[in-house]
C-alpha cells in the first residue's frame, strides 16, 4: 500500500507540473515560446526604414556550442546598423525541444530580430515538431527593404532524398515577380554542394535562382568552415563557419549588390 500511495504521489507531480521532462518524445510544455520567427519578423517589420541599406548576420550551427552564445552575442552588440540575424540551422545536436528552448532563451539577450532556419539536426527525433511548434513553417519568406528572403528546408538526407526537400514548388512561387521585390536572397541550412543535399535536385533548384532576375546569393551554414562561390559561377553562395569556430558574416546589400564580411571573436 505504502509503494502504491507513493506512485500515486509522483504520477500527481508529473501531471501537475512542467518542470518534469517526463518523456523523450516531449515536443513542449505550458511554458514554451512559439511563432518565434513570426515574431521576429513582425518586429523588423514593426521599425520603418531609414535608409535603403540592408544589413544582418548570418550565423549558424549553434550545437554543443552554448558556451560560445555569450560571446557571440557581445560581438554582436558591438556591431552598428544591424537590422537582424539570420541563423542557418543546427541549433540543436538531437533535436530536442529543451536545447531549442536553451537557444531562444539566449538568443533573447540579443538586440535585434533573430530568424532561424531548420537545420538536419533539428529533425532529428521530435526535433520538426517542436520546431513547427517553437519557430513556425519549416519553408517560409519575408520581405524587407525590398529583399526577399527565401527561408527554406534543404535537409535532404533526412527525407531520405524522396525528392521533396528542397521544395522546388514553393521556391518557384517565392520567386514569381511581385512589385515589392527588387531582389531575392536564398537561406538554407544544407548548400547544394553538400552531399547531404539531394545532389538530383541541384540542378533544377540552381537554375531556378540562376533565372531568377535580381537573385543576389544563396545562404547556408552546416559545414561548420567558410566557403563562398567563384566570382564566374552564376549560383552565388556563401557558407558560413559555425559558432564553434566563433565566426560569423556580415552581410550587406546597397544598390542590389551584396558583399561580405567575415568576423571573428
Amino acid at each position: 500500500m505504502k509503494i502504491f500511495t507513493n506512485l500515486l504521489v509522483l504520477s500527481g507531480l508529473l501531471a501537475g507540473c512542467n518542470a518534469f521532462e517526463y518523456s523523450p518524445n516531449q515536443t513542449f510544455d505550458r511554458n514554451s515560446p512559439t511563432d518565434l520567427n513570426k515574431t521576429a519578423i513582425d518586429k523588423l517589420m514593426s521599425v520603418k526604414p531609414t535608409n535603403d541599406t540592408l544589413k544582418f548576420i548570418l550565423s549558424g550551427d549553434t550545437q554543443r556550442s552554448y558556451k560560445e552564445i555569450p560571446g557571440f552575442i557581445e560581438k554582436v552588440k558591438s556591431i552598428d546598423n544591424l537590422d537582424f540575424i539570420l541563423v542557418a540551422g543546427d541549433i540543436t545536436e538531437f533535436g530536442s525541444f529543451r536545447e531549442m528552448e536553451g537557444y531562444a532563451a539566449r538568443m533573447k539577450k540579443v538586440n535585434v530580430p533573430v530568424i532561424t532556419v531548420i537545420g538536419n539536426h533539428d529533425l532529428t527525433g521530435r526535433g520538426r515538431e517542436s520546431y513547427k511548434r517553437m519557430f513556425g513553417d519549416l519553408n517560409f519568406s519575408f520581405v524587407y527593404k525590398g529583399t526577399k528572403f527565401i527561408c527554406h528546408d534543404t535537409n535532404s538526407r533526412e527525407y531520405k532524398y524522396d525528392g521533396r526537400v528542397p521544395d522546388l514548388g514553393w521556391i518557384a512561387e517565392q520567386l514569381q515577380p511581385s512589385p515589392q521585390v527588387q531582389r531575392y536572397i536564398a537561406v538554407g541550412h544544407v548548400p547544394a554542394l553538400s552531399e547531404d543535399f539531394d545532389q538530383k535536385l541541384v540542378p533544377s533548384y540552381k537554375s531556378q535562382f540562376e533565372q531568377t532576375p535580381g537573385f543576389l546569393a544563396a545562404l547556408y551554414g552546416h559545414t561548420h568552415t567558410y566557403l563562398t562561390s567563384a566570382p564566374e559561377d552564376p549560383f552565388r553562395y556563401v557558407v558560413t563557419g559555425s559558432i564553434e569556430s566563433k565566426e560569423f558574416i556580415v552581410v550587406t546589400v546597397i544598390n542590389n549588390k551584396l558583399t561580405h564580411e567575415r568576423i571573428f571573436y
